[in-house]
C-alpha cells in the first residue's frame, strides 16, 4: 500500500510539474525508482493514476463538506467552514487540485463518471448552503449554483499562486476568502 502511495504521489508531482500529456509511465517510474514493467504491478495505465488521483482528491474536498454541513451552525458560518476547510486541503497539496482542475478532463469518458459525480455533489453542497443562508436571510438573492461555482473557481485557483514559504498561513488565506466571500453576499439593510 505505501508503494501505491508513492507511486500516486509522484504521478501527481510529474502530472503537475509537466502535464498529464507529456509525463510517461517511464518518467512515473524513474520517479520512485522502478523499471516501467515494475510499475505495472501497481497500476494498469497512466489514465488510471489521473483517475485516481482526481477521485482521491475531490472525495476529501467532498468529505470535508458534508461533515461541515451536517454540524451545527447558521448556513453562513458553515459556509465560512467549509471555505476555510478547501483552502487548507489546497494549501497542504496544492498539486493535487492542480492535476483535479487542470488535468481530470483527460480521464476517458469510461473511467470519469465518479470523479463527476463528486465534483457535482461538491458544487450543490456548497450551492445548497448559499441557498439556505438567502432563504434564512443571511445573504441576499441570488443564483446559488452561479454563486458556488463563482466561489470555488476563486477558492480553486489558488493552486496557482500558493507558496507554502509565503507571508500568510493557509489558515490566514482561508478566514481572508471566508470573509471576502461571506461580506460580499451577506444581506444588507433594505
Amino acid at each position: 500500500m505505501a508503494r501505491s502511495a508513492e507511486i500516486l504521489g509522484a504521478a501527481a508531482d510529474l502530472f503537475h510539474t509537466h502535464g498529464y500529456h507529456a509525463t510517461t509511465m517511464d518518467d512515473i517510474a524513474h520517479a520512485v525508482g522502478l523499471k516501467k514493467g515494475s510499475l505495472y504491478h501497481y497500476v494498469t495505465a497512466k489514465d488510471v493514476l489521473l483517475r485516481t488521483l482526481a477521485e482521491e482528491t475531490i472525495a476529501g474536498y467532498l468529505g470535508d463538506g458534508e461533515r461541515i454541513a451536517g454540524e451545527g451552525g447558521s448556513a453562513a458560518e458553515r459556509l465560512r467552514r467549509v471555505i476555510e476547510a478547501h483552502v487548507q486541503r489546497l494549501c497542504a497539496a496544492p498539486e493535487r487540485v492542480t492535476v483535479l482542475v487542470r488535468e481530470s478532463h483527460y480521464v476517458p469518458d469510461e473511467l470519469a463518471a465518479q470523479v463527476r459525480g463528486m465534483t457535482r455533489r461538491y458544487n450543490r453542497l456548497v450551492a445548497d448552503l448559499i441557498a439556505e443562508g438567502i432563504t434564512a436571510g443571511e445573504f441576499e438573492p441570488r443564483d446559488p449554483a452561479v454563486a458556488a461555482l463563482m466561489l470555488l473557481g476563486a477558492l480553486n485557483w489558488a493552486h496557482r499562486w500558493y507558496q507554502s514559504d509565503g507571508r500568510l498561513t493557509p489558515a490566514e488565506i482561508g478566514r481572508q476568502f471566508a470573509a471576502t466571500f461571506l461580506d460580499g453576499m451577506r444581506r444588507r439593510g433594505e
